[in-house]
């Protein structure tokens, strides 16, 4: 409750600072529809609503959520890649329902904005198959198939971002951005390891360890929220 009261006085200060001429923008609501994924390349738009207000040219506060969906990533998953094992026939994930509620601050009429706030990530869950087939994993020798779930449990974080807007008219445009919490770190996701033979436990600890690093080593799996789409803007 204090961090909130907090964040609502800088949005007012910074309101009064950054306060400009009366224009378009002045006390104008916005709405829009978003997604976050590419079609061609994940098979999902991972659709959203946007909701915001803008108090000046300058300043305005954003609130959006996208909700969950499921994506066919297959070999454009950073993670499945990275695991490092061959013979990847398919990896399908369930993105949770992303949420960000934060300031926009933009310096210039023309020029891109800055975004700081919270975000929000409901629980993703990617399942990855490897085919059968001989493959060495730790010290021993498996002829195999093996199936992959890791789970990045929900989390909420501060988060700092960019994006822009561009206006046809009054009313309509098009919105783009991104928000990540870089603060909080990667987070560690639940991993279970399914195969057709048997691992030797030292040989599953091994593959548990190379899936967590790979992970980790990743910062899109920060918590985080991309958006395309259209807006439109009333009073």
């Amino acid at each position: 409750m204090e961090r909130m009261k907090f964040f609502l006085i800088a949005i007012l200060f910074v309101n009064m600072i950054f306060a400009g001429n009366g224009d378009e923008y002045d006390n104008k609501f916005q709405l829009g529809f978003t997604f976050g994924e590419i079609p061609i390349l994940a098979g999902s738009f991972k659709p959203g609503l946007t909701m915001g207000y803008h108090f000046n040219k300058n300043l305005s506060i954003e609130f959006t959520i996208q909700l969950k969906d499921y994506l066919n990533r297959n070999e454009e998953s950073f993670n499945a890649v990275n695991i490092g094992l061959e013979g990847l026939k398919s990896s399908k994930e369930t993105t949770g329902e992303r949420i960000f509620f934060g300031v926009r601050y933009r310096p210039a009429d023309w020029s891109p904005y800055v975004s700081f706030g919270f975000v929000f990530n409901n629980d993703d869950v990617e399942t990855i198959h490897f085919d059968k087939r001989q493959r060495i994993v730790g010290s021993g020798n498996y002829d195999s198939a093996v199936e992959i779930i890791q789970t990045r449990s929900s989390g909420i974080g501060p988060a700092i971002g960019f994006g822009y807007q561009y206006d046809f008219n009054e009313n309509i445009g098009i919105n783009t951005n991104f928000n990540m919490d870089f603060f909080s770190g990667t987070p560690s996701p639940k991993v279970k390891i399914s195969s057709s033979e048997e691992l030797k436990k030292e040989d599953k600890l091994y593959l548990e360890n190379k899936i967590l690093k790979s992970y980790k080593d990743n910062f899109h799996n920060n918590y985080h929220i991309f958006n395309l789409g259209v807006t439109y803007k009333f009073n």
